[in-house]
């Protein structure tokens, strides 16, 4: 107690009536308030909220002698503090005063007593405090007021005072708190949930013999394990505290087992009566990180203001502690949480020590294996191919991919993947949307918040494009460079780890070849001879589309000479039609086909390993719709010539061009080709 209490018994009864008069009686009358929620400075306005005013005023006066050391923080100072939300006050007491140490034993004293009614730290849940700070350290709401060491600097010797708290105590207030809108300050509660009116007065003896004693109401009455082997209560994770339908006997030995996962963010912000999953680690771990315990809280199960268990994580995510309560009374069940993002609740069983609960544990449904990779599917060489893949259930491209060759995949449209989570959910083969928000990883089952849930699967890996445009998930069209990790048909799968029956629509696929195709071989080279196929004016070349090595001509050529090339007729590749030069595509006949995106022109007939510039039969530079083409060679060496058409596969090609060959008299001006 403070030294001022310790005087003479006359002003000691002055104080004590003092403090009658300045706290609020009327608010030890109603249903105390609900641990304050962790609501960190998220704006700037720094003057004082009349809360905070009123218990800086309240401390200086039941306290004689404290002080303030302000309530106000400029919006300029760094870092975040409840200072410049005008709803922290630093009450100026010292610890090195004999009385100030005194008076801040008995406020904590005050603030964290159990009130008549059972309700733990009663005064600061009233008076809406969020927590408080004091020679090194911290009483925080969200830990159930439980005292932590508090070390702003790596070594006390580096820490003034002031940093270290021990010439004020740090009280910052939640904003209801601040605002004065708590039952310390209204006289009336903001919690929902009514308080038992006092017992009535006993009235005089009667003659006539008492009646029995009425049966104590459901709701209160004493947990009788007896004829069950527990009782079940739900323990929503937005920081609701809950108070038990009944009661648990005081010196009796009960066993309080937690068991669920809830989500307080993201759908990969997963938690549960312990432990919240780490994106960063990539594991399960007791404590959160600064950030998320700012914005939440430390993410716990309290009972009764207390961890159910320190630092501990179980891959079932089943806690269990003993507890043998002091009074008789109901049991009170929070999830230090915010609302913001809470979604799910945690499941908390009350039996005796040893009894088997297994039947009360959350039951989980089994998942669905991500696509598994199945045994290659020989096809034809793929160059370009878009591919409809549908929701429930893996498809192939027509086409082969050749193992170390590199593809570029697009993916567009959106599929449906049913209900989960509570929730639609879609996706979109690279994102995954949730309650309407999209998320680059999701997912379906909090028991693995790391799986690639909702995904595109290529040969069972996961799709990891790029968007289009934009930021990653703001567009519905993202683009991979893929390398074949085997020759065979590209498998495709939307994994959805639930039933696949609600599933609906289907994404396009578009897969296009990088890698350049190899080219055309020339002809072996051969000594000139006096032989009449040196001196051949003309010859024609049946070149079958089908031939990977093509035709050679019967006419020999001498290095640098010029020989003038006739091509016609049309071919097909795969149903595609095409001639000399060009290919039909959807839009028409074009030189180049827009659906590829190799830099190469697939099915043009090239010359001795060279590409040749076609001209159309009747001037131009676009596509003959005769299907004859010019073109001009300059022998680079002695022999044959070789033509050959373009090709990764010509096993589904067809078809023959006819090309005619002249040998020009005069010498070439030139040697281009």
């Amino acid at each position: 107690m403070p030294d001022l209490l310790h005087r003479p018994s006359v002003r000691f009864a002055a104080l004590v009536v003092a403090l009658a008069v300045m706290l609020p009686v009327a608010a030890l009358a109603m249903p105390v308030d609900p641990y304050a929620p962790y609501q960190p400075q998220s704006t700037c306005s720094p003057h004082a909220k009349p809360g905070t005013l009123r218990l800086s005023r309240w401390l200086q006066r039941t306290y004689p002698g404290s002080g303030s050391l302000g309530i106000s923080r400029s919006c300029h100072d760094g870092g975040v503090s409840e200072h410049k939300e005008g709803r922290a006050f630093d009450w100026a007491v010292d610890v090195h005063s004999a009385r100030d140490r005194g008076y801040v034993r008995d406020f904590l004293h005050r603030l964290f007593a159990t009130d008549r009614h059972g309700d733990t730290d009663a005064l600061a849940r009233r008076m809406g405090i969020m927590y408080l700070i004091w020679n090194d350290h911290i009483y925080a709401s969200y830990y159930g007021f439980r005292a932590r060491r508090y070390r702003p600097c790596a070594t006390l010797s580096a820490c003034s005072d002031t940093l270290r708290h021990r010439n004020h105590v740090h009280i910052s207030l939640s904003r209801a708190g601040g605002a004065g809108r708590t039952s310390w300050y209204t006289g009336s509660s903001t919690t929902p949930t009514p308080t038992p009116s006092p017992p009535p007065k006993p009235s005089p003896p009667k003659p006539s013999p008492p009646k029995p004693s009425p049966p104590e109401p459901a709701a209160v009455r004493v947990l009788d394990l007896g004829a069950r082997r527990y009782a079940a209560v739900a323990v929503p994770a937005d920081g609701r505290r809950v108070a038990t339908s009944f009661r648990l006997r005081a010196g009796t030995r009960y066993t309080i087992t937690a068991a669920g996962l809830y989500g307080y963010g993201g759908p990969a912000q997963v938690a549960d009566a312990s432990c919240r999953w780490s994106g960063v680690s990539h594991r399960w771990s007791p404590y959160p990180s600064g950030l998320v315990q700012r914005a939440h809280g430390s993410l716990n199960l309290l009972v009764d203001g207390d961890r159910l268990v320190d630092s501990l994580c179980h891959r079932g995510h089943v806690y269990r502690r003993t507890l043998t309560p002091r009074r008789t009374g109901p049991l009170h069940l929070q999830v230090a949480n915010t609302a913001a993002g809470a979604d799910g609740t945690l499941r908390v069983l009350v039996s005796r020590p040893g009894r088997d609960v297994s039947p009360g544990l959350p039951a989980y449904p089994a998942l669905r294996p991500a696509p598994a990779l199945a045994p290659a599917r020989e096809g034809t060489g793929l160059l370009a191919e878009t591919v409809s893949v549908p929701a429930g259930g893996p498809v192939r491209t027509a086409g082969s991919l050749e193992r170390g060759a590199r593809y570029r995949v697009t993916v567009t449209g959106t599929v449906g993947l049913g209900t989960n989570l509570g929730a639609p959910v879609a996706s979109d083969g690279r994102c995954v949307s949730v309650r309407g928000r999209w998320y680059r990883r999701v997912s379906l089952d909090r028991r693995t918040p790391d799986a690639d849930h909702g995904r595109l699967y290529l040969d069972a890996v996961p799709f990891a494009g790029r968007p289009a445009q934009g930021p990653t998930c703001a567009t519905h069209r993202h683009t991979l460079e893929w390398t074949a990790a085997r020759t065979g048909r590209l498998q495709l799968a939307v994994y959805d780890p639930a039933s696949t029956r609600d599933d609906s629509g289907s994404l396009a696929v578009e897969v296009q070849r990088l890698t350049p195709l190899p080219t055309p071989l020339p002809a072996p080279a051969e000594r000139p001879a006096r032989t009449a196929r040196w001196r051949m004016p003309a010859d024609t070349v049946r070149v079958r589309s089908a031939s990977r090595t093509g035709a050679v001509s019967t006419m020999r050529l001498r290095a640098g000479q010029q020989v003038h090339l006739l091509a016609r007729g049309t071919q097909r590749s795969g149903g595609v039609p095409a001639d000399a030069t060009c290919v039909r595509t959807p839009t028409g006949w074009h030189r180049r086909d827009a659906r590829l995106a190799l830099a190469q022109d697939p099915l043009d007939v090239w010359a001795d390993g060279h590409r040749l510039t076609w001209h159309p039969v009747g001037g131009g530079s676009g596509c003959s719709h005769r299907h004859a083409y010019r073109a001009r060679l300059v022998a680079s060496r002695n022999g044959p010539v070789a033509l050959t058409v373009l090709d990764l596969a010509h096993d589904d090609n067809a078809g023959v061009i006819l090309v005619s060959l002249s040998r020009e008299r005069r010498p070439p001006r030139a040697t281009t080709h």
